[in-house]
């Protein structure tokens, strides 16, 4: 089997040294690819005309246009293809984001990270919010199967995406055993020194948009009782996203009142040792089609707070403590508990260890490969 795997996500990341969210998980399943000797040859979408991607992959091809004018002029030639010929070189594409191309002769399977564009289209920008919200729901007519990353997603992907049912599959993402390696004493304190940082805190990461709840969660952190405030300091690890106006605010009331740190940009190895450092990894997001940092903070053996909503619950099993995102309540009740109560803490650590043997990138490997053989 020649795969064809999209990698528009990560491969700028690697030279940047930065990867997010569906790079890293496009990342992981070439790595396990390639351990399986797999024929896998990424492939990407400049982001300009005629300007390459800088990229450190072997066998990396481009897909000529940027992804938007590769669209729309797919969408306006239907029997044309502008990928003609490829069926030479792979038996099938895996597109692992919302970039899906229109190709010939190739099947073509499709990932859907989450449905926000479809079920919240207010928290996307506004810029040709129809033209793009049209445009993927007709690219994705363009794909022989789909692949979510949970069961909640599958009800998503029907009722506000169009896809039907029986054309999907479900297949969990992994986390890496690199997460669970501890960290050593020195490195540690090398970090926390770097971004000075107390030796308690609690921690928040994830980019700054509407989905990830901060507001909330600031609200009900500056609930706590001043001397839990005083001893556990809020730690928000994230760049900037579209519409995080009122986030910059909130953030702003907790630097202002010296009860909390922003940290815009860490590596993928400091954010593990402040994964390790942590009294508590905070989640309350108000949509999530996954979740992967809940498995990185139970792999980290970190007790999580996570909301009741979406896939968190069925990622996170019975090994986080659930609150209603939307009830600042809760959410304070939640993060008061597990400052309070170290056999929580202890009990969610346990759950936590046994949680996330269920995931595993071998495992999202092997079980994306048998979508693969469905459709071929």
């Amino acid at each position: 089997m020649r795969i064809g795997l999209s990698s528009t996500t990560f491969e700028p990341g690697i030279a940047r040294g930065k990867i997010d969210g569906i790079g890293m998980s496009t990342k992981n399943l070439y790595e396990e690819y390639k351990k399986l000797n797999l024929e896998v040859t990424p492939f990407y979408y400049p982001q300009k005309m005629r300007e390459p991607v800088t990229t450190e992959l072997p066998n990396s091809q481009s897909l000529l246009l940027p992804y938007m004018w590769s669209t729309i002029t797919s969408l306006v030639t239907p029997g044309f293809s502008l990928y003609r010929g490829l069926e030479k070189h792979i038996d099938i594409f895996h597109t692992t984001d919302h970039m899906v191309p229109k190709l010939k002769n190739i099947p073509i399977v499709a990932t859907i990270n989450d449905s926000l564009m479809f079920k919240h289209p207010e928290w996307h920008s506004v810029r040709f919010a129809h033209l793009k919200k049209f445009a993927r729901k007709q690219t994705l007519n363009w794909a022989n199967h789909f692949i979510t990353i949970s069961q909640t997603m599958v009800q998503e992907a029907v009722e506000f995406a169009g896809v039907k049912e029986e054309k999907i599959s479900v297949v969990h993402l992994g986390v890496s055993p690199w997460w669970s390696e501890t960290v050593s004493v020195e490195e540690k304190a090398a970090v926390l020194k770097k971004f000075n940082l107390p030796s308690k805190f609690v921690l928040f990461t994830g980019t700054l948009q509407q989905k990830k709840n901060l507001p909330r969660l600031i609200a009900a952190y500056l609930e706590l009782p001043l001397d839990l405030q005083a001893e556990y300091p809020l730690v928000v690890v994230g760049r900037a996203g579209w519409g995080m106006e009122e986030s910059l605010t909130a953030i702003q009331n907790l630097t202002d009142k010296k009860r909390g740190h922003w940290l815009k940009y860490v590596s993928i190895d400091e954010l593990r040792v402040l994964f390790q450092a942590t009294t508590a990894y905070l989640h309350p997001s108000l949509h999530e089609g996954f979740g992967l940092t809940l498995l990185e903070a139970f792999a980290s053996k970190t007790p999580v707070l996570t909301s009741n909503v979406a896939a968190l619950p069925e990622i996170a099993g019975d090994a986080a403590y659930l609150v209603d995102p939307y009830s600042t309540d809760e959410i304070r009740d939640g993060m008061k508990a597990l400052l309070t109560d170290s056999s929580l803490r202890e009990q969610l650590v346990m759950k936590g260890n046994r949680r996330v043997q269920d995931f595993s990138w071998e495992k999202c490997a092997r079980e994306t490969l048998k979508v693969y053989q469905t459709v071929l």
